[in-house]
């Protein structure tokens, strides 16, 4: 996984363990598991909303084949993502 945000990453790290929440580290296993099954790789990104990051998944050849977000929901929902489920935490969003 390549991390374009350091700081964005960081921040989100330290917030998760300061609150306890795991779904920081359940999201990012499993676009590490995707990275596996794929044979791509990922690439986290700023996102606007706090605590969240854009992401893309690209081929071996470098191509874009899928983007989406790892967004956090808090209290309130900054991410302004519509979700079915509302959940505090992070999500992945395709």
């Amino acid at each position: 996984m390549e991390i374009k945000c350091e700081a964005r990453y960081a921040e989100a790290v330290a917030y998760a363990e300061k609150t306890g929440d795991k779904t920081l580290q359940d999201c990012l296993d499993r676009l590490r598991q995707w990275e596996i099954n794929q044979k791509c790789v990922i690439t986290l990104c700023y996102d606007h909303a706090p605590l969240s990051f854009y992401f893309e998944m690209n081929d071996q050849s470098g191509r874009r084949v899928m983007n989406g977000g790892l967004l956090y929901h808090g209290n309130p929902d900054e991410s302004r993502a519509v979700t079915f489920d509302p959940a505090k935490g992070w999500q992945i969003h395709t």
